[in-house]
Order: C-alpha cells, then structure tokens, then sequence
C-alpha cells in the first residue's frame, strides 16, 4: 500500500488506504475492496463507493478525521460525483495493486475501455443524457512510493 499525491477539487493531498481503512470501506460500501473497485471502474458504482475511499483515503494520507469529513462534505458531497471516479479508483488500485500493475490497470480500464458513456448509469442512459470530456473534470496524479 503506497501513499499518493493527488490533485482533486479538495486541492492536493495525500491519500493512503490501509488493513484498516480497508476495512472500513468494506462495511460502508458493503463489498469487499476489489469489488467496490470493479463497480466503479465498469460505471455500476454506487455514491459511497466514491465517497468512502476518498474520506478514508484522506485519513490514511494523515489527515485528521473531523477534517477529511468536512473536507469531503464540502468538495465531493457537492459536486457532480462522476467527476471524482478516477480520484476513488486511483486510491484503492494504489492499496490493491503493485505500482506497476495500478498504473496500467487504471490507465486501460479507464482511458481504454470507460468512456464517457460507460460512466453513466443505465438511467442516464436510456434518457439520453450525455456529457462530454471537458465537463467531466480532470485530477493530476502523482505517485510516491512509502515503506
């Protein structure tokens, strides 16, 4: 499990998943880690799958709970939570995965295979709504290694 740089809309923090923030998402989430991943990296997520890991995340990454909390009310609870997709799974792939295979795994399943399309649910779907690249909003991703 390695802790991450990123740049979301809560600006830029660190975030890490641990055993035992793991555990925590499971029982929020009611799935397992792997699972909560695959939902969000195939658009069948539901809102704490994106919500969760990024609080917890926060936590992992140091940051106090009262503060990642507020932190995640003001800036993930607000927005449109298609645009934080790729903050969620680059956390968990980042405890999930080795380096190597987190980098292709996000980078294939997300810039290959989930297109904007694929990320809406089948609601938005049927009724024709669509968005375009530009409005989806876009996060820096900086990785470093810890032991």
């Amino acid at each position: 499990m390695r802790e991450t740089t990123i740049t979301w809309p809560g600006g830029e923090h660190e975030f890490k998943l641990t055993i035992e923030h793991l555990r925590a998402l499971q029982q929020h989430c009611n799935a397992g880690p792997g699972f909560v991943y695959t939902r969000l990296t195939t658009g069948a997520w539901m809102v704490d799958d994106i919500i969760q890991p990024i609080r917890l995340g926060l936590e992992g990454g140091g940051m106090d709970k009262r503060e990642a909390t507020e932190l995640v009310a003001k800036y993930v609870e607000e927005a449109p939570l298609t645009r934080l997709i790729l903050t969620a799974v680059t956390i968990i792939g980042n405890a999930l995965y080795e380096p190597e295979e987190a980098d292709e795994d996000i980078l294939g399943e997300l810039d290959g295979e989930m297109t904007p399309e694929s990320r809406l649910s089948p609601m938005e779907k049927s009724d024709g709504a669509s968005f375009t690249e530009s409005e989806q909003g876009s996060d820096i991703i900086q990785e470093k290694s810890i032991n």
